[in-house]
């Protein structure tokens, strides 16, 4: 068995990426906050999950979609 994520978004931007993060929050989609540096610049990744099964992935990327975050996609550490 797998664990799923979903990268909702990844930027540049501190402040965007905290007000996504409030967003899934206050939408009750538990999500995370986490600081990346790729070629000394920072970047900033919200994420929701983990998920343990694929289909709690599904339908939580689905309601992601739904509320408007287009891009929002799963990803795997199976296989």
């Amino acid at each position: 068995m797998g664990e799923y994520k979903i990268i909702v978004e990844t930027t540049s931007s501190n402040q965007r990426a905290k007000e996504q993060f409030h967003f899934l929050k206050q939408n009750q989609i538990d999500s995370r906050l986490i600081t990346l540096t790729f070629d000394r610049q920072k970047l900033y990744s919200v994420q929701a999950g983990p998920y343990f099964a694929k289909k709690e992935a599904l339908e939580h990327v689905d309601k992601i979609k739904g509320l408007g975050i287009r891009h929002a996609f799963i990803t795997s550490n199976t296989d």
